[in-house]
């Protein structure tokens, strides 16, 4: 009989505390054990749940540890993927069984989906991506390495999202656009023509300022 592997949630606010509510619906209790949360602080609540077994600072990885990164800041969540990659983490995909996943859909590792996600055909997610609540990305997109779609956000066919890019509640990214890497869609925005990176979106149509023009 083998041993279990130690599941780990890096994030111990309300990102965290979701995915552990979630937990045995996606991993078998037969074949995972939960660790505890990997956080620099933590809070009454998620110390209900589990311990807080280190900081992903100076945490070092062991060889039964598999991470589940719920950290909703992209350049933290690249900036931790990287750091703990290089100290030997291996992060598991948390796809609940009540998304759907095309059969010929591509999901990066470390990749989260929560319920009622979907990703349809022929489309892509890459990795350590967050897919909230109801967060929908249409035939052929492509999403790039460290996104998080808030829930409701969409994408239609042929679109795509570069790496890092958050697109808010109820945003939608338009048949055959894209948008640049580290850009954000604000909450019931419509991206209508490509955007450039780091670039801030809002209304509808979409208006597209660039983050250096913010001041």
């Amino acid at each position: 009989m083998t041993d279990k592997l130690d599941l780990i949630i890096i994030g111990a606010g309300g990102f965290g505390r979701e995915v552990h509510v979630m937990l045995w619906d996606v991993f078998s209790q037969d074949d995972y054990n939960f660790k505890g949360f990997l956080a620099d602080e933590t809070n009454e609540l998620a110390a209900q749940l589990g311990p807080t077994v280190g900081s992903p600072e100076d945490y070092q990885p062991q060889p039964n540890d598999r991470f589940i990164l719920a950290i909703g800041y992209m350049d933290v969540r690249e900036r931790l993927t990287k750091e703990l990659t290089a100290r030997g983490a291996v992060f598991a995909q948390f796809v609940h069984p009540k998304a759907y996943i095309a059969h010929n859909a591509q999901i990066g590792p470390g990749a989260v989906i929560f319920p009622f996600a979907v990703v349809s055909n022929a489309a892509r997610v890459g990795e350590q991506c967050h897919m909230n609540y109801y967060a929908s990305v249409g035939h052929d997109t492509e999403v790039g390495r460290y996104c998080l779609l808030a829930p409701y956000a969409t994408m239609n066919g042929f679109s795509a999202i570069e790496d890092a890019v958050y697109l808010s509640t109820h945003s939608t990214v338009v048949v055959a656009k894209r948008v640049g890497e580290r850009t954000k869609v604000s909450a019931n925005s419509t991206v209508q023509r490509d955007v450039p990176a780091d670039s801030f979106v809002f209304g509808v149509p979409g208006r597209v300022i660039r983050k250096g023009a913010l001041g």
